[in-house]
This record gives structure tokens, C-alpha cells and sequence, in this order.
């Protein structure tokens, strides 16, 4: 591909020293037209549009310098180099220069001189035209950057340009806006935090700057941005102003909003729906756990009525023989004197007796035994009680009382109530075998709904709790079961917590465990309230039957 040379108009009315200019230029690799007066020169330069004119000053018809005024006038692209023989002054430049020109030089001129002064006239005009180019491909970028606000600040922080996108996002014109700070465009919290100056720092250390914030329009109104600040340099790297484009996100920013807020509603309702299913779950669950527990309570229950309905057809049996035994033996102890007969009768009445004590005891547990009810306030029978308790479990024991000063009265026996705390009181003591804390409390409790074990109302109670070593679950699923016992042999019969369920069970009540294994247990006797105290004593025959022996 050739290239193309650059055209060079040499006007001199001397055809010598045009000839001589001419060869030189050419020399130069430019392409050269010539002109021998003014007129034709402005002729040639209309026909050919030449990128430089070496214009001597003396020409026939029209004074150089008018000639070079109509060419800055009508071509003001068109390099103009003057030459003059006769300007032998500095000052003698100034009419010449004064009309315009981009050069001078005195002739005669050296064809080296003339070459290079050309060349440099030319790449100063091509540098200077690329500078335009690049400067208007500037303006039109960032004058159709309509959806974008661009802008440039100077290192005073106002602003400097200010683009038709600007505009029309911040609603400043031009004229209103340029020359001022351009914290104008920022909200009262960042002015004050010193955003604007932070973000300018930030851009002298790095390529950009991005950055998410609110922004304030002229109108006052907000809109959400997102942008760059870049820092703009001169040729020494030195920053020489800033670089700002700003985007409305105002809308996206709506809908991130309001999806953020839709998502939160949606995790509320998700939270709220699980936690109803976890509470109904949860209800389900215990309802489930209570199902199971009162069938476990009506098991239990069966398998202590049927052992009470065993327990007590043996019981009556064996009463009936310990009756006629006892009778036997009374009546041998009236026909007899013989002082070896005697103590040996003595001693067979005195383990029927026995016998007949064990049997009384298993007749409590079957509901069976007569009871004497009467109106009984707990919290009496409990002080009456005090020294018995406190003599029965002795000194290693701690005992502590918290009767509730508004415990409801009884209808019970009081003798079976007596035995019962008894019973639970001696329980308590050996199952602390290094001592420790026995607490007898009275309260009141209402069910609400009937159980298996218990109907609604309200009910007095009795607590007794230790601090012992506890029981395990297998202990208590037969804890109240006749004959048994966890201690050694010859230390219980396993018949005194049968009798206290019994008795309880008998008087309309209930029998509450609770306990963990090396922290003690915890038993409740619930007996129904009475309503008022009665005229006299009442007497409940549970067995009407017969020959009860005594004690």
C-alpha cells in the first residue's frame, strides 16, 4: 500500500528560489504544488486543500500577510509558514505573525532547516488533529451516555463537566452545576462522614473506585447509585482531576427491597407454620406419652387389684384360720396349769399374733380392713406426730417441716394415716444410710381431669421426701407390691408400703412417686378434701366379715 504524502503549497512569484524550495521539499518525501502570486495561491488551495502553504510575503497583486489572513480565515486548519528576505528585524516578524501564521522564517533558508521546520509544523498539526478527534470521540461518547451520569472534578473537588445523562438523572444543567463542590450531590450523613473526600482519596491509590450509596437530585429527592470514580493523570502520572460515572439503580434496588422483604414475610410464615407443626407434633407426642402413661397407670393398676384380690381371699382364709387356732389355744390355756405347757402355748399365741398382725397388714393392701373415718386436719396429726417421727428416724436425719398453713382436712383414719407417714418416714431414713434431709410437707392439689388412678377434685396431701440414693424405674413399677423389698433379708416384710397404697387407695386417694437415682425420692398421698366437719365420727367397713384378730 503506497503512502500517502503530504501536500505542500509553495507560493514565491521567484521561480528560482521556488524551484530550489521545491526540489527541497520534495527531497522531504512531500507532494508539492506551486503558486507565483496570491491569487492563484488562494485558487490552488480551494481546488486542492493543501495541509501546509510556504507563503513568501513579497508577491505581485497581494501583499503576503492579506494573503495569509484569507487562508487562516477561510481554511484556519491549513498550515501557514511565512518567508521574507527583508525582514531582517525580529519586529519586522510581527505584521506576519500578527495575521495569523504558525510560522516564520527568513530567507534564504537552508533546505535541511526548511525540511525539518516543515516536518515539525506538520507533525504538530497531526498531533494537534488527533487531539481534536480524540477529544470530540470524548464528547460524543459521554454525550450519548444518556443513561449514565458522567462527570469530571478537578482536584478542588468541583465539578468540571457534567454530561446530558447527568442531567438528566441529578437534574442540574450544566450551567448550574459546574464550579460546585460535588458533595452537593451526596445526603447529609455521608457529607458529615466525609464520604466525598474518602472516595476521592481512594481513586489517587487504585485503578477505580466502586460504591453503592444513596445520592441526592436537585430536587431533593434520593435515588440509589452505583458507580466508579477513577483518578484522570497527566503524562507524568500525576493525577490531574477525577473521573466520575454514577448509574440510577433506583429501581433495581425497589425490587431487591421488596424481594428481601418478601423473602423475610416468607421465612416468617416458614418459621411460623414449623413452629405450629413442632408444637403440634409436640402436642401429638405428648398426648401419645400420656396415652402410653395411663395405660402403663391402668396396667399397673389391674396387677395391683388382682394381687389385691388374691392377696385378700388369702388373707381371709388364713384370718379364719389364725381365728380358730387362737381360739384352740385359748381354750387349752384355761384347761391346763402345767408352768411348761403354759409357756409353750404362750409362745404359739404369741406368733399367731404375729401372724395376725401380718395378716391386718394384707388385708390394708387389698382394701379390705375396717377404717374409722373422721374429720382430719393433716397438719394436727402431723405435730402430734413430730416426736414419733423424729424418735423413729433419729439423729443423722435432718428433719424439716413445711406444712402449708391452708392444707385442706381429710375424711380418713387417722390411725391409717398415722401408720402410713410412719411407714414412709422409716422408708425415707434407711434409704439415707449416711443421713441426710427428711421433709414432711401438706398442701392441696385439684385435678382437673380424671385419671386412672385418681378422680377429678380436690384433694389434701401429704409429702415425704429424702435425699437418699433413689430409686430406679424397675424399683418403682413394683413398689408397691406385697412382700416387696430391696433390703436384706430379715430387715422389712415388704408389706408396709403395700398397706399405705391400700389404706390410700381405700379412702378415695392416690399414691404419687417420684425419684432418681442418687438424688432421692419424693412421695405424695393424695386423700380427698372434706367438705365440712361432720356431727360424729363415720365407720367404713371395707370386709364386714368376721373375726378380725387384733392388732
Amino acid at each position: 500500500m503506497t503512502r500517502s504524502l503530504p501536500l505542500v503549497l509553495n507560493v514565491d512569484a521567484a521561480s528560482g528560489s521556488r524551484d530550489l524550495k521545491t526540489r527541497s521539499l520534495q527531497g522531504g518525501e512531500m507532494e508539492v504544488l506551486e503558486a507565483d502570486s496570491g491569487v492563484t495561491a488562494l485558487e490552488v488551495i480551494g481546488r486542492r486543500r493543501p495541509a501546509l502553504v510556504l507563503l513568501d510575503l513579497e508577491l505581485p497583486g497581494a501583499d503576503g500577510v492579506e494573503v495569509c489572513r484569507r487562508i487562516k480565515s477561510e481554511w484556519p486548519d491549513i498550515i501557514v509558514i511565512q518567508l521574507s528576505a527583508s525582514a531582517v528585524r525580529p519586529t519586522a516578524q510581527v505584521p506576519g505573525l500578527d495575521s495569523n501564521a504558525d510560522c516564520y522564517l527568513r530567507a534564504p533558508v537552508e533546505p535541511v532547516e526548511l525540511i525539518a521546520v516543515t516536518r515539525a509544523m506538520l507533525r504538530l498539526r497531526q498531533a494537534e488533529c488527533q487531539a481534536q478527534e480524540s477529544s470530540e470521540r470524548y464528547r460524543m461518547m459521554v454525550e450519548s451516555a444518556v443513561d449514565c451520569a458522567t462527570f469530571t472534578l478537578g482536584l478542588d473537588a468541583r465539578i468540571t463537566s457534567w454530561n446530558c445523562g447527568a442531567q438528566a438523572i441529578l437534574g442540574y444543567l450544566p450551567d448550574q452545576i459546574i464550579g460546585e463542590p460535588w458533595s452537593c450531590i451526596f445526603i447529609a450523613d455521608d457529607i458529615a462522614a466525609g464520604v466525598p473526600e474518602a472516595e476521592m482519596r481512594a481513586a489517587d491509590s487504585c485503578a477505580s473506585v466502586r460504591a453503592e450509596r444513596w445520592h441526592r437530585r436537585r430536587d431533593g429527592t434520593l435515588f440509589w447509585s452505583s458507580g466508579r470514580m477513577a483518578a484522570l493523570r497527566d503524562r507524568r502520572g500525576d493525577v490531574a482531576g477525577y473521573l466520575k460515572i454514577l448509574h440510577d439503580h433506583s429501581i433495581e434496588r425497589q425490587a431487591r427491597d421488596a424481594l428481601e422483604a418478601l423473602n423475610a414475610d416468607l421465612e416468617n410464615r416458614v418459621a411460623e407454620r414449623t413452629g405450629d407443626l413442632v408444637k403440634a407434633n409436640e402436642r401429638v407426642d405428648t398426648q401419645l406419652a400420656e396415652r402410653a402413661s395411663d395405660g402403663e397407670k391402668i396396667r399397673q393398676l389391674q396387677k395391683m387389684e388382682a394381687l389385691g384380690q388374691l392377696t385378700g381371699g388369702i388373707a381371709h382364709d388364713f384370718n379364719n384360720l389364725l381365728t380358730a387356732i387362737l381360739g384352740g389355744l385359748e381354750v387349752t390355756r384355761r384347761r391346763t396349769d402345767d408352768p411348761r405347757s403354759l409357756r409353750l402355748i404362750d409362745s404359739s399365741m404369741s406368733a399367731a399374733q404375729r401372724g395376725a398382725k401380718l395378716i391386718a397388714q394384707l388385708m390394708a393392701f387389698a382394701r379390705k380392713q375396717n377404717l374409722h373415718v373422721e374429720y382430719l386436719p393433716l397438719n394436727t396429726l402431723v405435730r402430734e406426730m413430730q416426736e414419733l417421727l423424729e424418735r423413729s428416724v433419729g439423729t443423722a436425719v435432718r428433719m424439716v417441716y413445711d406444712l402449708a398453713p391452708d392444707a385442706w382436712p381429710v375424711m380418713a383414719d387417722a390411725n391409717q394415716v398415722q401408720t402410713a407417714l410412719l411407714n414412709l418416714a422409716i422408708n425415707a431414713r434407711d434409704a439415707m444410710p449416711d443421713g441426710g434431709t427428711l421433709r414432711i410437707a401438706s398442701g392441696n392439689v385439684r385435678v382437673g381431669d380424671a385419671e386412672a388412678d385418681v378422680a377429678a377434685g380436690a384433694y389434701a396431701c401429704l409429702t415425704v421426701q429424702d435425699s437418699g440414693v433413689g430409686m430406679s424405674e424397675e424399683t418403682k413399677a413394683r413398689l408397691f407390691e406385697p412382700f416387696f423389698t430391696t433390703k436384706e433379708v430379715g430387715k422389712g416384710t415388704g408389706l408396709g408400703l403395700a398397706q399405705v397404697y391400700g389404706f390410700v387407695r381405700q379412702s378415695g386417694g392416690t399414691v404419687r412417686v417420684a425419684s432418681t437415682l442418687g438424688q432421692g425420692t419424693t412421695i405424695t398421698i393424695l386423700l380427698p378434701r372434706a367438705a365440712e366437719p361432720p356431727a360424729e365420727a363415720a365407720s367404713v367397713d371395707a370386709c364386714p366379715a368376721s373375726g378380725a384378730p387384733p392388732g
